[in-house]
């Protein structure tokens, strides 16, 4: 069974957050594709500065440093 996409919001923001009452099922539906997609964007972001932070690592040192890092 999965969640729905209100359950998830009030999860990742905070059950206090009272502008999700406001909201009809599409808008919630909306935000929470919207706050997924910003999530997988920036994990893409993240893992291609990490490559191209390790670029700049001489070759033998990058397994280890990679190692280190948990990328």
């Amino acid at each position: 069974m999965t969640e729905d996409a209100r359950t998830v919001l009030r999860r990742r923001l905070g059950d206090d957050v009272r502008a999700l009452d406001g909201l009809s099922d599409e808008a919630v539906a909306a935000l929470h594709a919207a706050f997924d997609d910003a999530r997988r964007r920036q994990g893409r972001a993240l893992t291609a500065a990490s490559e191209e932070a390790l670029g700049h690592l001489p070759l033998l040192l990058r397994g280890a440093v990679r190692k280190v890092l948990g990328v």
